[in-house]
């Protein structure tokens, strides 16, 4: 790239970060991933395609720089998720504690899939029920929304509360102290 491509790319960049780092704060509002690592993510993306960018409309450079970000963002949790559904297999080899005492296992080993169900049959209202399972089995927010006749957002509101839910009935003191009785 030219110093005159280059300038015109930096003063690009300084216009573009603001709108883009607002677009990430909010995606990345649930934590775990940076805003300000998507933002310099998407502003090298753009720089290695700069020249085809700069031909185009304003509106066209801010929808692929929009879909850029949340493209980035997408692989992010894909990553995570990933790295989430593997760890239970390295949790095989437990660690030790400085004192030579085991470890005690991740609490979530120690949850059968019967406990699972049942935690699942407890939700409530049913909408939270209903939505957990659409997610289970593979749904996305938008097909539960369709299915549920609600909107996305709502979607993720009902799942999120069904994961505190659910939270709060497998864990082993505050399933103690409710009394729950297995079925």
């Amino acid at each position: 790239m030219d110093d005159g491509l280059h300038r015109q790319f930096e003063a690009f960049a300084r216009a573009r970060r603001p709108g883009l780092l607002r677009l990430a704060r909010r995606l990345c509002a649930g934590g775990g991933v940076d805003p300000e690592d998507l933002v310099q993510e998407t502003l090298e993306r753009a720089f290695r395609h700069f020249d085809r960018l700069v031909a185009e409309n304003a509106g066209a450079v801010s929808v692929w720089l929009s879909t850029t970000l949340s493209n980035r963002f997408l692989d992010h949790c894909r990553r995570r998720r990933t790295e989430v559904l593997g760890a239970p297999a390295l949790r095989v080899v437990q660690p030790q504690e400085v004192s030579g005492e085991p470890a005690p296992l991740e609490q979530w080993t120690r949850v059968s899939r019967e406990d699972f169900l049942h935690a699942i049959e407890q939700l409530k209202p049913p909408h939270l029920r209903e939505a957990y399972r659409l997610h289970v089995a593979g749904l996305r927010y938008r097909a539960i929304a369709q299915q549920l006749d609600a909107p996305e957002g709502t979607v993720g509101r009902w799942l999120s509360e069904a994961r505190q839910a659910l939270r709060g009935l497998l864990t082993p003191d505050a399933a103690s102290s409710e009394g729950r009785a297995r079925p």
